[in-house]
């Protein structure tokens, strides 16, 4: 198996990008001149039963290899969702989004499942799955008083009575980080709760935890898992999971201008 070179990925001119972003080789797009424009995409397969429940409560997220052959793969799936950032260059995670999968009947269709592979995820009633920055092992969660964005880099899903069925879906936690409202005797704490990117100046890891409340700051959940009679299926929980985010574009440099300074030869002499 080959070792996967981090950002391998190129960064796209917007008119060459004609596929979705590649998550597996950390591929951007310049979005805005000067701003490089990242989407993340994993998922998380679970497949354990209620007797091994706490035992699944927290969780790293798979990006799947783009090689399809796994008696014979190239590159292995990516074990981590990891946003990349540095003090020159930070990342502003600006949106997240957490799903649990529903799988379609093919239909007769080669290459797809004859039938759905997917299942509902179990759980305790009214706990939470939460989607964000890893803090060494644990959750930030998402403060009722916003500081510094971490609203805008999570997205949840609540457990009900009955779990969470396929389909289920929702989008970042603080919607997109824009400005829509201010106090008209001043601007408040509470004017830019839900309207602030969330900066890292270093790799950040992201991953699923499950807790009791979206504010807690463990991993403080019973555990989930599916059913007998969807293991005896063969089937599993698929969870997935989207994160965006932006970052300067790199240093102007040589290759941005060479093609358009004149020298010797290009303009009828020699080089000598």
């Amino acid at each position: 198996m080959a070792a996967y070179k981090e950002e391998a990925g190129a960064i796209l001119q917007p008119g060459n990008q004609i596929n979705r972003l590649s998550s597996y080789n950390t591929e951007g797009v310049y979005g805005w001149p000067g701003v490089e424009a990242f989407e993340l995409i994993g998922y998380i397969k679970i497949d354990n039963l209620s007797a091994d429940k706490a035992s699944y409560k927290s969780f790293n997220i798979t990006i799947p290899s783009p090689d399809r052959r796994p008696d014979d793969r190239v590159r292995d799936n990516r074990t981590t969702l990891t946003v990349q950032a540095s003090s020159d260059r930070p990342a502003y995670i600006y949106g997240a989004s957490l799903a649990l999968a529903q799988d379609i009947p093919a239909g007769g269709l080669a290459g797809f499942p004859a039938s759905p592979v997917t299942a509902d995820l179990l759980g305790t009633n009214t706990e939470v799955l939460l989607l964000g920055p890893d803090n060494s092992g644990s959750p930030f969660g998402v403060p009722s008083s916003q500081a510094n964005g971490l609203a805008a880099a999570s997205s949840s899903l609540t457990i009900g009575a009955s779990g969470i069925a396929q389909g289920t879906g929702d989008t970042t936690n603080g919607d997109l980080p824009f400005w829509t409202t201010v106090t008209t005797a001043g601007i408040t704490a509470a004017n830019a709760a839900n309207s602030m990117f969330y900066k890292v100046t270093s790799d950040q890891l992201f991953k699923v935890y499950n807790i009791n409340a979206i504010t807690d700051t463990s991993v403080n959940g019973d555990g989930v898992y599916i059913s007998a009679d969807d293991s005896t299926a063969g089937k599993a929980a698929y969870l997935l999971c989207r994160v965006n985010y932006l970052r300067p574009a790199a240093a102007v440099s040589w290759n941005d201008i060479q093609g358009f300074i004149d020298f010797a030869s290009q303009v009828g002499g020699t080089d000598s």
